[in-house]
């Protein structure tokens, strides 16, 4: 069965990100507060300057709604008890209520889906327009942006209609002003808005099931049992794209059965890797870039170099699936894109170490 997402659905997801389980808190107090991408902010008054800590989603104190919503009048008494003075006292207390409430609209307005059946994707675009006091624009422009650092490019589990898990991606747009600040029963408010964007796909791996590591040192020693001994010599950086490629070099055949058919039987197999990454200031890409420009170079910190080893190892560690797969690998390539006002681009090109073929060390 496809997922299906309503308006309703996304509301919830949308909420969930922006106070947790705060209208829960709310209802029982008993229900420990928890959202892990809000802080606590300090507030000071501006009269007597006191300081006070308070949570940010709380203090911006957003109702999110799927559809028109109007303010509900908040009542206590009967119009039966003294109705002049109960009409007056009633709108006090429900203008009171409401001066601290923000509203958030939340609308689907486009969506993009795979055309198969058999293949679980899409992606709901929408946009959330907030009703907030103007003294709140601040902290919420604060926040927006806190919530899409935090989940960008970080893969989410969200339970669908039918009870099953999808891979989700979320991105957050940045805060638009719609209107100029007004007057309202809310107190000064400004009316401002933020796309979204959920793409989803059902039992999918992505970027971060796979960890994946690199030495320039050599190996790990490990135990009896498969753990490593000591300090590892492995180190991470983030990739911004990896190939892989297993290629089984094969010899045609006529077959037993059927002279007239050709098949193959696989005689080797080769495996090619390409890692693509910025010039990050981190240790591992340090250590590529100093075997990069060391390459072919005349001098190397003013000593003139000797002859160079061309068979450069590199070894590769994989972290997929509960298991771990250790390759030895020669260098093939390495590549620099070096252009002016843009970001360095390198890539390394690796193949199976081939010069002792009867040890890995």
């Amino acid at each position: 069965m496809r997922t299906l997402f309503t308006s309703y659905d996304i509301k919830e997801i949308i909420k969930r990100i922006f106070n947790g389980n705060l209208d829960l808190h709310k209802i029982n107090n008993n229900i420990a507060y928890v959202n892990p991408n809000s802080e606590t902010i300090m507030l000071i008054d501006e009269d007597n300057g006191t300081q006070t800590q308070k949570d940010l989603a709380e203090y911006l104190n957003v109702k999110f709604y799927s559809w028109k919503n109007r303010l509900i009048e908040k009542s206590e008494h009967s119009l039966t008890d003294e109705p002049v003075l109960t009409v007056f006292d009633d709108w006090v207390q429900s203008l009171n209520f409401s001066m601290n409430e923000s509203y958030a609209l939340v609308e689907l307005i486009d969506e993009e889906v795979t055309a198969s059946q058999d293949i679980d994707s899409a992606t709901k675009i929408g946009r959330i327009t907030f009703l907030i006091q103007a003294d709140k624009i601040t902290n919420l422009d604060y926040y927006l942006a806190k919530i899409r650092n935090t989940y960008l490019g970080n893969p989410q589990d969200i339970q669908n209609s039918y009870g099953d898990i999808v891979k989700a991606y979320i991105t957050m747009g940045t805060l638009l002003y719609d209107e100029e600040p007004s007057t309202i029963q809310l107190g000064e408010c400004v009316v401002v808005s933020c796309n979204f964007r959920i793409s989803y796909l059902t039992d999918a791996l992505s970027y971060n099931d796979t960890q994946i590591e690199i030495s320039l040192d050599g190996d790990d020693t490990y135990d009896e049992s498969g753990e490593v001994v000591g300090e590892t010599k492995y180190l991470t950086m983030p990739l911004t794209k990896m190939t892989w490629q297993n290629i089984f070099t094969s010899t045609p055949l006529p077959t037993a059965e059927r002279p007239d058919l050709t098949g193959f039987v696989a005689t080797s197999l080769s495996n090619v890797k390409t890692l693509t990454f910025y010039d990050f200031n981190k240790e591992l890409s340090m250590k590529f870039n100093d075997l990069f420009w060391k390459c072919g170079c005349y001098r190397y910190d003013g000593t003139l170099t000797t002859v160079q080893d061309v068979n450069i190892p590199v070894y590769i560690r994989i972290k997929s699936n509960k298991h771990t797969y250790v390759f030895k690998d020669m260098v093939d390539q390495m590549q620099k894109v070096i252009t002016n006002n843009d970001f360095n681009i390198s890539s390394i090109t690796l193949k199976g170490w081939g010069k002792i073929l009867s040890s890995l060390t």
